[in-house]
């Protein structure tokens, strides 16, 4: 493994702008099981049953000329299976289609969001769609049900428009509510851990086989010594930053192409909450000194191992791989995704990423 010298930051530049179930395969060891014998596992060496059918719906969507033009991949069902959400764009009316896995077939759960994005509650495993008018609010929670997408609950609200005249109303599932009712049935959902999903990858070659082949494997990847690492930091890291953002999450990924994950921390995702990056080093899992990111996440060029972020003076980038990068000479390699928000950061999350 590389030491933590050559895995630090090689340049940080300022540019304007350029450019989540077992597997079926388990990692291979040696033959007297000793865990200190374990030999490396390349990510591409663990298989799911979901991924062809994935893989051949994304081929599909690829070679027609389609109004997807980005997915996402994250398990909303709780089965250990990843959805996938295939994205149509970011105008207003676009939409984004749900599919899932199970017996061995694909199927699609409906579809969800506005502007090729939707709200996921991981907390409560709800879908959150809600559309602001001129001095009204209309919404509604979704939850998977039986193969498909249901109305978990609806609401209403005029408040905004008391100064037209207009007679105010709130509705809870079509229902009239006082004002106190209305904001007691929501109240469950108000600051919760909320994931916009949608967009989370690009359709070029690399990124598509990242999402397949590479970002669900990790759990089965890392060894016993760095699955432990990684539980010590962030259980740790949960009770600092989880204490004071409800909205702290984090992910798997490797930003330097050497088949171990770095690992994300996002602070949350309001405009100026930024990133943590922490690297395997050995028996340590080592902090990269400096923040990264906007949003509490990172976007990555999967084929150049490039990893960045907007500002407010336009894009910084940055790689763990080569230390001689220069953002001068970078150029967009299409295979874009985002990273940092995959997994919230509490005991159930840390469990589930390392599965």
């Amino acid at each position: 493994m590389k030491t933590i010298q050559a895995l630090l930051i090689a340049a940080v530049l300022t540019a304007s702008a350029a450019a989540a179930g077992c597997s079926d395969t388990k990692p291979h060891s040696s033959s007297s099981g000793s865990e200190s014998e374990a030999q490396p596992v390349s990510p591409e060496d663990i298989s799911f049953k979901w991924q062809k059918p994935y893989q051949d719906k994304l081929d599909e969507v690829k070679s027609m000329d389609s109004a997807y033009d980005a997915f996402d991949l994250l398990d909303l069902t709780g089965d250990g299976n990843p959805e996938l959400i295939l994205s149509q764009g970011t105008d207003k009316t676009s939409v984004c289609e749900i599919y899932t896995y199970s017996d061995g077939a694909l199927s699609s759960l409906g579809t969800a969001g506005f502007e090729g994005v939707f709200d996921y509650l991981p907390e409560s495993g709800l879908i959150r769609e809600e559309y602001h008018g001129d001095g009204f609010i209309l919404g509604k929670f979704r939850k998977i049900d039986n193969g498909a997408l249901s109305d978990f609950l609806t609401y209403s609200d005029n408040s905004e428009s008391a100064l037209s005249g207009v007679t105010i109303s709130h509705k809870i599932n079509g229902e009239e509510k006082l004002l106190a009712e209305y904001e007691s049935a929501l109240a469950p959902y108000v600051g919760a851990l909320t994931f916009h999903l949608g967009r989370k990858f690009t359709f070029g070659d690399a990124s598509v086989n990242y999402a397949i082949r590479r970002g669900e494997s990790w759990g089965a990847v890392l060894d016993k010594n760095q699955k432990q690492l990684c539980k010590n930091k962030l259980n740790e890291l949960s009770l600092t930053l989880g204490a004071e953002s409800s909205d702290a999450a984090f992910e798997l990924c490797d930003l330097n192409g050497d088949d171990v994950p770095e690992v994300i921390v996002s602070s949350g995702s309001a405009t100026d909450s930024t990133c943590s990056v922490y690297v395997f080093n050995g028996n340590e899992l080592t902090e990269i000194e400096g923040t990264y990111g906007r949003y509490g996440r990172l976007l990555f060029d999967v084929e150049a191992l490039v990893f960045f972020s907007e500002s407010e003076t336009g894009m910084t980038y940055w790689s763990l791989a080569d230390s001689s990068f220069s953002a001068d000479s970078y150029v967009s390699s299409g295979s874009v995704m985002e990273t940092g928000r995959k997994y919230p950061l509490s005991s159930a999350g840390i469990e589930a990423s390392l599965v």
